[in-house]
């Protein structure tokens, strides 16, 4: 079996090809993936203060069971039959058998909005997979899930050209029904025994995406999954999502770079001033990207400059090169005296505009702007490049999760207007919808809609007050998707109280109540990286209530 190293390789091979949206799907996805296995995008392992950075390069042991993709005919459609019914489709899977006790319960892990390729052995065979350390410890089954419409379970070809009808099928609620169509099928070769979940519990974990899926999985097919996993699920949908950067001010001052968000917002509010004159507008994009980056629109620009935070919800201040700990420490040095900025940032004493040229002079950041916008920006001031920050989304990946979240869950990722302010005004809420149909243009209302239809998607799905029995739910403290989740401390949040104690076996809480943990200094499902030491209190809470809940699963 390959070693992290080499999975973390191959991860990077496909990483340069993948463009981000709405700080989510193909390239966030594969970068929580990467920070999962304790490594940085370029590879290199992490150094947080608390991991375990000796567990993120231990190569797994020799012996290791071969574990090979494997697929099952689905239908296309799962609430229409008949004459005239959609074909089925084929989606994709990989189990691990090797640490299966009889009577051992299945557990399936859930990649969500991603090729499922670069992550499926390292959860099923790695040592340091905290997925394979709960399916051993259990005797269980271990199965990776391929969402429907990405890597090899997509039902057609997803490219630019995708057919607005083709779409129809990317839907939450067929993909979540995917699981119990492919559960009641479910054995293997060299097991005696019943393995669908009439017979034996079924184990379903999740963080982000999949985090919902977890919890909603539970709710409309309780008789498939027994128990769940949700871990940093935003499961209330929401077209406005401007309040993604507030977690993101409060850990950077938490972990003490207050002096950095200073600058940041102090040098946005300038660039937004200029940017009212066009002349001016024009002269400062060339400042950052080079010779023909004026031609980009302001809130094009805008989302330029949303570019250092793209990792944060993976690593936090980490990163590596790119990450926000390089970014503040080039803005809060000053190459001259050789001396940090204080607590109030340079901006207060030298102003903004100062502020304003260390950024554009940040050595990493064009290239991270043409890596993450797949654009070519020169960053000259004397040679011309292809500079077009305002293409549409070409990963296969990155198409399909822009439909989901432009469809029904919204997560529009605006400027956080105000004291907290750390993205361009120009990043509106209207740029952000526009985004949806510059990706998907000419499409019907009927298909796409003119906004993501979110009041539809809870109250189908139940939103903030969705309480399935047997699920546990997991946050981190400075987490942006936390925002949207039951465990959300926003103002605008229900704020239920969470409490450690699980509940008996199939009782669901009140809505004012949650079974849940957030864990402190955390970012994006930071309890599912070994590497991370406080992630393993919240998986014990999770594991120490499966263990009782599993005592009480009466086969049918």
């Amino acid at each position: 079996m390959p070693s992290i190293l080499s999975i973390c390789l191959f991860t990077l091979s496909i990483l340069h090809s993948v463009p981000v949206n709405a700080l989510g799907g193909g390239l966030s996805n594969r970068f929580q993936h990467m920070a999962d296995m304790g490594l940085l995008p370029d590879g290199t392992p992490m150094r947080l203060p608390d991991d375990n950075t000796k567990a993120a390069v231990k190569t797994p042991a020799a012996a290791a069971e071969t574990i090979v993709e494997e697929f099952v005919d689905l239908p296309l459609d799962h609430f229409h039959s008949g004459y005239g019914a959609p074909k089925t489709f084929k989606n994709r899977f990989w189990v691990a058998e090797s640490g299966y006790k009889p009577g051992g319960p299945v557990f399936i892990y859930d990649v969500g909005e991603a090729d499922a390729t670069s992550s499926a052995l390292f959860r099923l065979q790695d040592p340091t997979s905290f997925f394979k350390q709960i399916v051993d410890s259990h005797g269980g089954i271990g199965i990776v899930w391929e969402h429907r419409y990405y890597g090899k379970s997509a039902p057609v070809t997803i490219d630019l050209d995708t057919k607005p009808e083709d779409f129809t099928y990317l839907t939450a609620e067929q993909a979540l029904a995917d699981i119990p169509a492919f559960a009641k099928q479910f054995k293997r070769a060299d097991i005696n025994a019943t393995l669908t979940p009439d017979k034996t519990p079924w184990i379903f974990v999740g963080g982000s995406y999949p985090g919902m899926r977890a919890a909603f999985v539970r709710k409309f097919y309780p008789e498939t999954i027994y128990a769940s996993y949700a871990s940093s699920a935003p499961v209330e949908a929401r077209n406005d999502m401007s309040v993604y950067f507030e977690p993101v001010w409060r850990g950077m001052n938490a972990y003490g770079w207050g002096n950095c968000t200073k600058d940041i917002r102090a040098a946005i509010n300038y660039m937004d001033k200029v940017m009212e004159t066009p002349s001016a507008s024009a002269a400062l994009k060339e400042s950052f990207l080079g010779l023909g980056a004026g031609n980009n629109t302001n809130p094009t620009f805008a989302d330029a400059l949303s570019t250092p935070f793209y990792l944060w919800q993976s690593y936090g201040m980490e990163g590596g090169p790119s990450g926000l700990r390089s970014f503040c420490d080039w803005i809060e040095s000053d190459p001259t005296t050789k001396t940090t900025a204080p607590a109030a940032g340079w901006a207060a004493s030298k102003g903004a505009k100062y502020t304003v040229a260390r950024w554009a002079s940040y050595p990493p950041f064009v290239n991270m702007v043409n890596s993450y916008m797949t654009t070519n920006c020169s960053g000259s001031a004397t040679t011309e490049g292809d500079c077009n920050l305002n293409l549409r989304f070409e990963d296969p990946a990155s198409i399909s999760w822009t439909w989901q979240y432009c469809t029904q869950w919204g997560f529009l990722q605006s400027a956080n207007i105000g004291a907290h302010q750390l993205v361009s005004r120009y990043n509106s809420l209207s740029h952000q919808r526009d985004i949806c149909h510059r990706q998907f243009p000419n499409f019907p209302r009927t298909l796409l809609p003119e906004w993501p239809a979110v009041e539809k998607t809870n109250a189908h799905f139940g939103g903030w007050h969705i309480r399935p029995s047997n699920v546990y739910w997991s946050g981190g403290e400075f987490d942006p998707w936390r925002t949207l989740s039951p465990l959300s401390g926003e103002s605008f949040a229900p704020h239920p109280a969470t409490f450690q104690a699980a509940p008996k076996c199939g009782e669901s809480t009140a809505t004012e109540k949650i079974f849940g943990y957030v864990m402190s200094g955390a970012e994006h499902c930071f309890d599912f990286r070994t590497t991370f030491a406080p992630g393993s209190v919240s998986r014990k809470y999770f594991t120490d209530a499966l263990n009782g809940w599993l005592k009480c699963f009466i086969p049918r």
